[in-house]
């Protein structure tokens, strides 16, 4: 199928989707971020889970991006009621900007107050330097360093956080894809969920041990998510993986350590553990 007929196909989903929204489900679980963790595995793993449905794409972004076009708009994405309740399906998303948008999480307890979230948390330092690589390889990143764009980030992203803040129309190129080292600061971003969700809402999954065993990460998601254990079809493979870079220098790394040290002890007293190898 080539690639117009293929979209107008796609427009046409959609297009009876919007029609058919209120006799569609809400989600019952939000894969909230962050960026370059691991999201799009967990993603896939559940869309293969036989009592979970796929939602019409993994990234809606209604929460930050999309939050004008209205709840009709984003029930589209979701199954029919009778096919759910038929099929004992659950539904849910994953939008990773979600965890460091200063408006989604009052948005998501607006509408969604008894869903459940999942987090997934990477070394601050491994996910800069992916989130980096990553929009190098996009195309969306001009500088040729991580260096560089380490040393840029503060006057490019100077000011829109709080323009997110107060104009809830504002999108932010800038925040979205040049926050490197902000996006890591976890503690600041997690406690604008933990303001307006109880902790048993919440569930933080450590990327590499996700990555690690992620049979048992798996079955932790699903106990969570009150679902049967099931591995999914298809097994365990990685997602989204961005293939071989540069390595970051010693030195460059040892001062990212120490940048983020501050942070990740706030992090660790938030949630009530460490995780010892976020130190090295």
């Amino acid at each position: 199928m080539s690639t117009p007929i293929r979209s107008i196909t796609h427009q046409l989903e959609f297009a009876w989707r919007r029609i058919t929204a209120s006799q569609r489900v809400m989600p019952s679980f939000l894969i909230i971020g962050a960026a370059k963790c691991g999201t799009t595995s967990l993603y896939n793993y559940l869309i293969r889970h036989p009592r979970v449905a796929a939602c019409f794409k993994k990234e809606v972004h209604y929460f930050d991006y999309y939050h004008h076009k209205g709840e009709s708009w984003y029930r589209a994405h979701f199954p029919l009621q009778y096919k759910a309740t038929e099929g004992k399906l659950v539904a849910g998303e994953s939008s990773p900007y979600y965890l460091a948008h200063p408006l989604a999480p009052g948005r998501v307890a607006a509408e969604l107050p008894k869903v459940k979230l999942i987090c997934m948390l990477r070394n601050p330092v491994d996910r800069a330097i992916s989130s980096f690589q990553n929009q190098v390889r996009l195309g969306i990143e001009p500088l040729t360093s991580f260096e560089a764009a380490l040393e840029a980030e503060n006057d490019r992203i100077l000011g829109h956080e709080l323009r997110l803040e107060r104009e809830p129309g504002y999108s932010s190129f800038e925040h979205k894809y040049f926050s490197y080292f902000h996006r890591g600061c976890y503690a600041i971003q997690l406690k604008r969920w933990m303001n307006v969700f109880p902790a048993d809402q919440l569930l933080i999954i450590r990327s590499e041990s996700f990555f690690a065993d992620p049979q048992q990460e798996f079955k932790r998601v699903l106990r969570f998510l009150e679902l049967p254990s099931a591995d999914p079809d298809g097994g365990y493979k990685v997602y989204n993986a961005g293939g071989e870079y540069d390595a970051m220098s010693p030195q460059l790394r040892s001062e990212l350590l120490e940048r983020y040290r501050p942070h990740n002890e706030e992090f660790f007293r938030l949630i009530g553990e460490r995780f010892s190898d976020w130190d090295r």
